[in-house]
């Protein structure tokens, strides 16, 4: 019994100490990392130089002819206000909703598709008790040319008066 517990501490004692001096000799990958990433980022650094400089480039020709800008600004706006025009349509959506969701995340969602700007306007609105308390599971379709409020009727089942 002695010899074999002899043999076991020894045992022990002999792969402690071959672990410590592989860690004290063994090459560090941890120091070639650490050259990569720093490699890595005096490169970074670089190309972010270069980017800034050509971003100061276009500013530059700008300043010596701010009225050729201006112009193209005026005829930029023009063209996109009557895109605006054109592509204004309705957008619609379906907005699921399903048990234990949070008033929130029903806002979340619905600004999210694109339906309302703020959803956290929706979600006020529906932390009201007359619509808090009735709000139904499922999916419901709703259009961004609803009113807040009428997006709440929709989602709590009422009638919506046109």
């Amino acid at each position: 019994m002695k010899s074999s517990m002899r043999a076991f501490g020894i045992g022990l004692f002999l792969a402690g100490a071959s672990l410590a001096l592989y860690d004290q000799f063994a090459p560090n990958s941890e120091k070639k990392d650490i050259k990569e990433y720093e490699q890595q980022i005096e490169e970074y650094e670089t190309k972010i130089a270069k980017l800034e400089k050509q971003l100061e480039q276009p500013t530059n020709e700008q300043q010596k002819s701010p009225t050729a800008s201006v112009s193209k600004d005026k005829e930029i706006m023009s063209n996109t206000s009557t895109e605006k025009n054109d592509t204004e349509d309705v957008l619609s959506a379906t907005i699921y909703i399903y048990e234990n969701v949070t008033l929130y995340s029903i806002g979340q969602q619905v600004e999210d598709e694109g339906i309302i700007a703020n959803g956290r306007e929706l979600e006020l609105f529906l932390s009201k008790p007359e619509y808090a308390r009735s709000i139904q599971k499922g999916a419901f379709d709703l259009r961004s040319d609803m009113t807040i409020e009428q997006i709440a009727k929709v989602i709590t089942g009422k009638k919506i008066e046109e």
